[in-house]
């Protein structure tokens, strides 16, 4: 797979296109952006509702379940996710690189990564947040030490209880701050480029993987640009989602009939606006370095090292 070299003007080109994304066919992306979320949400509750059903089966007692108790018992969805984000996230990618493209699609072109062989690497790509859970875990067994997450896990324990939190002292808590930083940013960085990668792309999950290793490597400071304004773009959506919800509270506690049936369809539609954005940068930030082009538009790619 060949890459390409850019620069902060097609970085920020990511970012605006990503905003005007859907203008050709409203119906289809906006449409495949709220399905996915039914599907993502709904699947999310079964699973929940299963797990909590045997757990209770088995004598696991919910009101005196510590963190780790409930993290083993959310563990079946978070797998879920893990899996089914990605595959969701392919059908995405082809609704919008259809529209894009000018070709016909519905809705429906959600589904579109269960398909044409892309399921299995699509799917594959859990092991980016499974190995980011390890190697955190390992950055704190390392530079926090030994006893770290033990007793972290006891002060969330005491603090669920009423006790006021004191968080362990780490061995080199620097360290583990900048390597934490810099694992969070690696992940984020792969998740955005490997799943266009697997399903327009057509490349295996490892492919996937070795071509955002080398987008790190030949454009290491676009990258970090699309991490920044990545981040920005997030605080701006928390403060507008808060001042959202501080709104649709009024109007739940006003009008209880009707504001929390508006308050969970404008929460809906807001996902999906941010369903529908991430896709684009995600989708954008993989054209611009690694979709074929015509080679009389500029300089040929270069060569990625890592070939998996």
């Amino acid at each position: 797979m060949n890459i390409r070299k850019i620069d902060t003007n097609d970085v920020i080109a990511c970012f605006t296109r990503a905003v005007d994304l859907g203008g050709r066919n409203p119906k289809a992306v906006f449409g495949a952006a709220l399905l996915a979320l039914v599907v993502v949400f709904g699947l999310g509750m079964l699973v929940m509702l299963a797990a909590i059903v045997v757990a209770v089966g088995t004598g696991f007692d919910p009101k005196s379940a510590g963190p780790a108790a409930a993290l083993a018992l959310a563990a079946p969805i978070m797998l879920l996710y893990m899996v089914l984000m990605p595959v969701l996230g392919g059908g995405m990618m082809h609704v919008v690189h259809e529209s894009e493209s000018g070709r016909p699609v519905s809705a429906l072109g959600v589904f579109a990564g269960f398909r044409g062989g892309r399921l299995l690497s699509l799917a594959g790509l859990a092991v980016l947040p499974l190995a980011g859970l390890a190697l955190t875990l390992l950055n704190y067994r390392v530079f926090g030490g030994p006893t770290y997450f033990a007793e972290y896990t006891a002060m969330m324990e005491a603090a669920m209880q009423g006790a006021p939190p004191v968080p362990p002292e780490a061995r080199s808590p620097a360290l583990m701050f900048i390597v934490g930083m810099l694992l969070t940013a690696l992940q984020n960085l792969l998740q955005l480029v490997t799943v266009p990668a697997v399903q327009l792309g057509r490349r295996s999950t490892l492919g996937a993987i070795a071509d955002g290793l080398a987008m790190v490597r030949h454009n290491p400071g676009p990258s970090l640009l699309l991490l920044v304004l990545g981040f920005a773009a997030m605080l701006a959506v928390a403060l507008v989602m808060v001042v959202v919800a501080l709104v649709l509270g009024v109007v739940a506690g006003l009008l209880p009939l009707l504001g929390v049936p508006l308050a969970l369809l404008v929460m809906l539609a807001f996902a999906a606006v941010l369903v529908v954005v991430y896709t684009g940068v995600s989708y954008f930030a993989w054209r611009s370095q690694f979709a074929p082009e015509d080679p009389a538009a500029g300089p040929p790619p270069v060569p990625a090292q890592f070939e998996a």
